[in-house]
């Protein structure tokens, strides 16, 4: 594994490790999820290399070895802009396939990547228990702002929200409401914490993460017109997710699967059994190789398919 950075378009200095091997038959690109960094998703890489795939594990800006100010990003949307100059940079020094890989909040930037700049420059998508929060409908528990962001949206009351267990918010983030309104008011607020993740402060230091986000931040890492955004992807695409998981959705992917993916797209989904949000991580490592094993055995099957009409 190397430490290695790219320049974004600003100039900041992000940072990556890089997992190459000899005749890696693709590269996955892979994004962290909220507070993380790349540290926390090394078995996967390590795992993909194991099965002659290299791997790339992206950190955002403001997290792990990334210049940038933490817990926000300069506009809402630089997300998946510095993802867009990592794989122009990637693809100056190698021509493999290119698979896009995210979870949580980084399968929301991969999607946010591929509504802006859609499916050129890759060959395949995976979205492992991807955390649209914005939408009301996608989350599994209702925060309790939801009863107002209902009430506004459809002027009518919310029904009573279901009590998330106790395990669940173990992930799940609280939202200061005032400062919300503020700043979606006045822009110069918009670089302000409104969203704080529960952990030990201390061990989040040790482990690098970042547990407070601002405005820009917040909306950076979410997507709001996500059907539309399922329907541009034109490559093959797998969707992974936990049955236990405690931010999406129970119905999520089956209804992304069914009515927002193409019919003809090559596409799988797969809902593991006793796995929630954070344990599909080390699950998924499993699942990758499977299935960019089946896209890239197909590829070379159509070709030999032609090799030997051509004979």
């Amino acid at each position: 594994m190397d430490k290695m950075t790219y320049l974004a378009r600003d100039g900041a200095l992000l940072a990556y490790d890089k997992f190459l091997i000899t005749n890696a038959k693709a590269t996955v690109i892979f994004l962290h999820g909220s507070t993380y960094n790349s540290r926390r998703y090394a078995n996967i890489a390590k795992v993909l290399n194991q099965q002659s795939y290299a791997a790339c594990l992206i950190n955002w800006r403001g997290h792990g070895g990334s210049e940038g100010r933490l817990g926000t990003v300069d506009y809402i949307g630089q997300l998946e802009d510095d993802l867009a100059d990592f794989i122009a940079h990637y693809q100056q020094v190698c021509d493999q396939p290119l698979i896009l890989a995210g979870h949580s909040a980084g399968a929301v930037i991969c999607l946010r990547y591929i509504d802006k700049y859609g499916c050129n420059n890759i060959d395949g998508v995976s979205f492992i228990a991807p955390a649209i929060n914005g939408p009301l409908e996608t989350v599994r528990y209702k925060h309790t702002s939801a009863k107002w962001q209902y009430q506004i949206s459809y002027f009518r009351a919310a029904k009573p929200a279901i009590t998330p267990p106790a395990h669940a918010l173990t992930y799940a983030p609280s939202l200061k409401t005032l400062p919300l309104i503020v700043a979606k008011l006045l822009p110069f607020m918009r670089h302000k914490p409104i969203l704080s993740f529960p952990a030990n402060e201390r061990m989040a230091r040790l482990e690098g993460r970042v547990l407070h986000y601002s405005y820009n931040l917040m909306l950076s890492c979410d997507i709001n017109n996500y059907p539309s955004a399922f329907n541009k992807i034109s490559v093959p695409v797998l969707l992974l997710c936990g049955k236990h998981d405690e931010v999406v959705h129970p119905n999520l992917l089956e209804t992304i699967y069914h009515w927002h993916l193409k019919p003809t797209l090559n596409k799988k989904i797969v809902e593991l059994k006793k796995v929630n949000h954070i344990q599909v991580v080390t699950a998924s490592a499993m699942i990758l190789p499977d299935w960019l094993n089946s896209i890239f055995e197909q590829s070379n099957d159509l070709v030999t398919t032609s090799e030997e009409e051509l004979a």
